[in-house]
């Protein structure tokens, strides 16, 4: 096992799958706003932040006390704000402290931490019996040092069962989509918390390389590769978690987009400022 090698390896394994699926949420979100506009297609972004923006604000909030950040202003919900942000935590932390510091990339991986924390409860509850074969088939591959091609078409296979024979009642499964639909846009990393997090990452780096180079130092190979095969299995499991959020919130983007299409044709907007004058002049 070649040091720089295990060292990519393991920083891709923690970073590539938030940062590069918390985007794509992002970029979801943004097209959904886009769509749904901001007259009449309010009541719809309200209803997809209900729990969305709690369990996001949760998240940054949870990460920043763990790593001795000040609170100085949380604001889990206010669906009712006039600039339209319905929640958001303000913190402060020492720079000269380097556990604060490696604070900030935890703080960005926060809603992450959160958002697929719930909605792996949410497939324990509503969708039996599809985490338990992915799990042991994950323990599996880890155990014979399978490829990248056996991880993902257990990946593939969980996403099958979401909605197969094996799922469970079709009314929890409905429960279900509409708890992961209404969550899907918490999960969100925007590309300024990306960058305000690469202090914090150097320093993780860091600590990934000091750690990785007394493994090495001190053991034949056999701890490195289960250290590798245990940093591929937790990877594997963000992904699969990722993958459900994403499909969830292209779903949401298709909703956007068909009411876009619908209120375009009847201009629904031009309806809705009417009434809301009629009842401002009542």
């Amino acid at each position: 096992m070649h040091f720089f090698t295990a060292f990519l390896e393991i920083l891709c394994y923690v970073c590539l799958p938030p940062f590069a699926f918390g985007l794509a949420v992002w970029g979801c979100r943004r097209a959904f706003c886009f769509f749904v506009g901001d007259d009449s297609g309010l009541p719809l972004i309200r209803a997809v932040s209900v729990l969305s923006t709690p369990v996001r604000e949760a998240g940054h909030a949870m990460t920043a006390v763990l790593f001795f950040h000040r609170l100085e202003e949380v604001r889990m919900l206010n669906l009712h704000d006039p600039d339209g942000e319905y929640g958001y935590v303000e913190h402060s932390y020492n720079p000269r402290n380097p556990i604060a510091v490696l604070g900030n990339f935890f703080y960005a991986l926060g809603p992450a931490i959160t958002g697929l924390f719930l909605v792996l409860v949410i497939l324990l509850c509503c969708f039996n019996g599809i985490l338990a074969p992915f799990f042991n088939t994950l323990t599996a591959l880890g155990e014979q040092g399978a490829g990248f091609a056996a991880y993902a078409s257990a990946t593939g296979a969980l996403l099958a069962g979401m909605f197969g024979a094996g799922g469970g009642p079709v009314m929890l499964r409905i429960i279900g989509c509409v708890l992961l639909l209404a969550l899907c846009f918490g999960v969100h990393i925007a590309p300024i918390e990306i960058f305000d997090s690469l202090a914090g990452l150097g320093i993780f780096a860091g600590i990934t390389a000091a750690g990785l180079g007394l493994v090495m130092l001190f053991d034949d190979g056999r701890v490195g590769q289960i250290v590798l095969s245990a940093f591929r299995t937790y990877a594997t499991a963000v992904t699969a978690l990722f993958l459900i959020v994403l499909a969830f919130a292209l779903m949401a983007v298709l909703i956007g987009a068909l009411f876009g299409v619908v209120r375009t044709l009847f201009n629904i907007d031009k309806s809705y400022l009417d009434d809301g004058e009629d009842y401002e002049e009542d």
